[in-house]
């Protein structure tokens, strides 16, 4: 099981995310040594937990609203011990071809599959609900012979305090041949034995990094996995 770190970066700030409204999502204030400036909260992040994996979602590219691009290949470029998992929606940017970034393509800005085999063959693939699946059906039926990891992000438990929704995640149909993730919602260290139990390679995680009675060590052994690149 992989515990990912998973952060969002609005206009250059970690910002604290919640189900989805991004247009209230504000800068986080300064939690247990973090602060929102990237650089920092990254370098605390790594020194803490030393994940070897960290997922970014780029919020100003999900909202087509500029983006933070240059300061994401800023941030790769100073960790290059770790892997990042980057998510601009459906995009495709050349400044993201590096050795330690996985790309992410997500259900909820991709409104065609065009060539998606070929441009965007190296992607996780993002499967993005908020009360329903984002996007367009067929995204979650393609059948890409890339599509090895793929993650289930439940938007709306993103930030809330209700834990993830068990009841659409026991309804996933998962293949054998992909390793899936889960990312909203994901509140404590029981969760987290629950969703393996259920076959989860690893989970999306960001509130539950600050919480008081979290097992550090056990954060830090499971964020630790060597992680393959694609």
């Amino acid at each position: 099981m992989d515990i990912i770190p998973a952060i969002d970066i609005k206009n250059g700030k970690v910002v604290k995310a919640l189900k989805g409204n991004r247009e209230n999502y504000q800068a986080i204030s300064s939690t247990r040594g973090f602060t929102s400036n990237p650089f920092t909260y990254i370098k605390k992040m790594i020194d803490k937990y030393h994940p070897r994996m960290i997922y970014i979602a780029d919020i100003n590219s999900l909202s087509e609203d500029g983006d933070n691009i240059d300061l994401l290949v800023e941030i790769v470029n100073q960790n290059k011990n770790c892997v990042f998992w980057i998510d601009i929606g459906g995009k495709f940017d050349r400044r993201l071809n590096k050795n330690n970034i996985v790309p992410i393509l997500c259900s909820e800005n991709c409104s065609t599959i065009k060539n998606i085999n070929y441009i965007f063959r190296n992607y996780i693939h993002s499967y993005d609900y908020k009360d329903k699946q984002l996007g367009i059906e067929v995204f979650q039926k393609l059948q890409s012979s890339y599509k090895n990891k793929v993650i289930f992000m439940n938007i709306s438990d993103v930030g809330g305090n209700h834990g993830p929704n068990y009841k659409y995640i026991r309804s996933i149909h998962k293949k054998s041949s992909i390793k899936y993730y889960i990312g909203g919602g994901v509140k404590t260290i029981l969760d987290i034995n629950k969703l393996q139990k259920m076959g989860f390679s690893g989970v999306l995680v960001s509130s539950i990094l600050f919480k008081n009675y979290t097992s550090t060590y056990l954060i830090k052994k499971r964020a630790g996995n060597k992680p393959a690149l694609s």
